[in-house]
């Protein structure tokens, strides 16, 4: 069972002298956790709901209208298979797993983080699915897609 997350760095343009604007710089780092790469998937007669962290989020930005943060979700997939939706949700650094409610948008949604001031912040990224009572067994996978973009 392999479940990457992509880890992106995003800078926008910075123009320095002359006459052009000069332009914030948000930047993104996602590091992998340990239980990204070893989900469960129950699928021997009885299924459960897991709540893993995914991976550690480095955020910040330089501008004073801060940044939105983007994350994608979608589902488990292997050719074949049945597909696993998850939905995202990320919760301060180190401050535990959220609960089955703190995953308010739906599967296929962009999860958005939107911050008003310069700065940078440490989040932790959950994901909540619920495989199949009968899951397909082998390999599945899915990408995380984390974007920044200055407001």
């Amino acid at each position: 069972m392999r479940c990457p997350v992509s880890s992106v760095v995003l800078a926008a343009v910075l123009v320095l002298g002359g006459r052009g604007p000069a332009f914030a710089t948000s930047s993104v780092t996602a590091t992998n956790t340990a239980g990204a790469t070893n989900l469960g998937l129950d699928g021997e007669g009885s299924a459960s709901t897991h709540i893993v962290k995914v991976a550690d989020l480095s955020l910040s930005t330089d501008s004073s209208s801060g940044f939105t943060l983007s994350i994608t979700s979608g589902s488990l997939t292997k050719a074949g298979g049945t597909p696993v939706p998850f939905q995202v949700a990320l919760v301060d650094h180190n401050a535990g797993a959220p609960s089955s409610g703190a995953f308010m948008v739906a599967s296929g949604s962009p999860y958005l983080l939107v911050t008003s001031a310069a700065g940078s912040l440490e989040k932790d990224l959950y994901i909540k699915y619920t495989p199949a009572s009968l899951q397909d067994p082998g390999g599945y996978a899915a990408v995380i897609a984390v974007d920044i973009v200055d407001n």
